[in-house]
C-alpha cells in the first residue's frame, strides 16, 4: 500500500506536500498547519533540493514557477524536518527503601 500525498499550508499559508495521514496529523496537531488544496499558480510552495548537502536549504516559490527550479534539483517539500511528537510523561519514581540518609541525618558509628 502506497501512502496517500496530502498537501497543507503553514500557518503563513505557504504549501508542502505530505505523505501519509501519520504525518499530516501530526503536523496539524503539533505545527499548526492546515489542510490545502494542490497549488494554485500564484501560491507559494516550499522547496528542497535533492542534493544531501542542500537538503536543509529551502525557498519558497510560486506554484507556477515549479517546472523552471525541478530541472535545477528543486522539489516541493516541507520545509524541515517534523518536530518529534512529545513523550509521555512518566510517572515519579518512588524509593522502597524506609530510610535514607539526607544531608541533615548525623551518622552513628
Amino acid at each position: 500500500m502506497t501512502k496517500q500525498t496530502y498537501w497543507l499550508a503553514d500557518p503563513e499559508g505557504t504549501r508542502a506536500p505530505v505523505e501519509g495521514a501519520a504525518l499530516r496529523d501530526h503536523l496539524m496537531r503539533v505545527n499548526g498547519w492546515t489542510e490545502a488544496d494542490e497549488p494554485g499558480r500564484h501560491d507559494f510552495v516550499w522547496l528542497r533540493h535533492e542534493d544531501p548537502a542542500l537538503g536543509a536549504t529551502r525557498m519558497t516559490w510560486e506554484a507556477a514557477q515549479l517546472d523552471a527550479w525541478a530541472g535545477r534539483g528543486w522539489k516541493p517539500g516541507l520545509p524541515s524536518e517534523p518536530a518529534a511528537e512529545p513523550a509521555p510523561a512518566e510517572p515519579a519514581k518512588t524509593s522502597t527503601s524506609s530510610k535514607s540518609a539526607t544531608s541533615g541525618d548525623k551518622i552513628k558509628e
